[in-house]
């Protein structure tokens, strides 16, 4: 800038101060003042910069995720299901002194009078010394006034056609394995109908309005609305009485167990429980029986537990899982295949042969009772599901 600019500007300044002050004075003093104000506006800029910082700071922090907790991983403990329940029996001489079960059957069905008619369900069928079979009933006990036969395997041995299973759950009718038929009764009137199925029939199992017809070498489903026969993809005595299509099929020697249904099956595990691990095989008069999903089979029991003893077991058909036992001691006289379960009465109530005697067992208490005895002159009977 020129000397001669410089006086301008000073020139120009002059005429703005009042008259009587000192020009360089005021000057330096106007200079001072502006060069203060430009820096308090300096650090004005300055302090504002650095609040708004820190107000961005608390403001606006570092994004986190929320609601995301961060534990400790731990390995779950598998689950042990608990060890079933085991009941002991008395042995046979104790079992006379069980308490009484309260039940629609007769007590002792050896003074049962022989009648023409009485009014009443049928309770059971019982085949007596005499050869013939009879329904009996709370009142007495009537004629089956039907003709049958032997029933007869592949290798000529005979047997009675009264089967553990022959009387279908409502008491109303009747089926007897016959060679190359199946004779079912109606015992409300008393009519016989002959169903051809090939073969040495032995065993017939209810399922609804069929039958399943048991062979050694062969099954079959027999339909008694149309008379229809289906062979099936198994053979054998492997079904369980009762309302579902179960089987258990157990190897004769080590192996896996199973509760098989059409395509599905589980394992039933009787290890340490039934001799041999597994289920009799090929037992005529011990199927086992179903209800409310469990099922009950009996079975010469471990070594372990008692030489000679018998089990019986209560399973859940869905899982396999044992949930009671019950050990019959040596002594209790019970079948090939163990002391042989015979049905249910109501929910919770298995029914089992010792001997001459039928026994209640209560899954849900363990408690034993005395359902009724058997006289030696009845040599076969099925029991109507209670």
């Amino acid at each position: 800038m020129t000397d001669q600019r410089l006086r301008e500007l000073f020139d120009d300044l002059a005429e703005t101060l009042p008259e009587g002050s000192s020009r360089a004075g005021e000057l330096w003093r106007r200079g001072t003042r502006s060069r203060a104000r430009r820096r308090w506006t300096a650090a004005g800029a300055a302090a504002t910069v650095t609040a708004l910082v820190a107000v961005g700071i608390v403001v606006f922090p570092e994004p986190v995720e929320r609601g995301i907790t961060v534990r400790p991983s731990v390995t779950p403990t598998p689950t042990i299901p608990p060890a079933p329940a085991m009941d002991t029996a008395p042995p046979p001489s104790g079992q006379a002194g069980l308490p009484k079960l309260a039940t629609a059957l007769p007590e002792r069905w050896a003074g049962l009078p022989v009648v023409t008619a009485v009014p009443g369900p049928v309770l059971a069928l019982a085949e007596y010394g005499d050869g013939r079979i009879y329904l009996m009933k709370s009142g007495g006990r009537v004629p089956l006034e039907v003709k049958l036969g032997d029933s007869v395997d592949a290798a000529g041995n005979g047997g009675t056609p009264l089967k553990p299973n022959a009387l279908a759950p409502d008491g109303t009718m009747a089926a007897f394995p016959q060679k190359d038929e199946v004779v079912v009764v109606d015992l409300v009137i008393g009519q016989a109908r002959r169903y051809p199925v090939p073969g040495f029939n032995e065993v017939v199992l209810w399922r609804g309005d069929r039958l399943l017809v048991e062979q050694e070498e062969a099954n079959y489903l027999l339909d008694l609305a149309t008379g229809e026969v289906r062979r099936q993809p198994y053979k054998g005595f492997t079904g369980v009485a009762g309302y579902r299509d179960l089987r258990i099929v157990s190897p004769d020697e080590g192996g896996r167990t199973v509760i098989q249904e059409g395509g599905w099956e589980v394992e039933l595990d009787v290890q340490d429980i039934t001799g041999a691990g597994g289920m009799p095989v090929g037992v005529l008069g011990d199927h086992g029986w179903q209800r409310d999903g469990l099922l009950a089979r009996s079975a010469p029991a471990h070594h372990g537990r008692a030489d000679g003893a018998d089990v019986v077991v209560v399973a859940d058909a869905a899982t396999g899982r044992v949930v009671r036992t019950l050990l019959l001691p040596s002594g209790s006289r019970c079948g090939k295949g163990g002391c042989p379960v015979r049905g249910w009465l109501g929910h919770d109530t298995v029914i089992i042969e010792s001997g001459d005697r039928l026994l209640g067992w209560n899954i849900g208490t363990g408690a034993l009772s005395r359902v009724a005895d058997l006289p030696r002159e009845v040599t076969a009977y099925s029991l109507r599901p209670g």
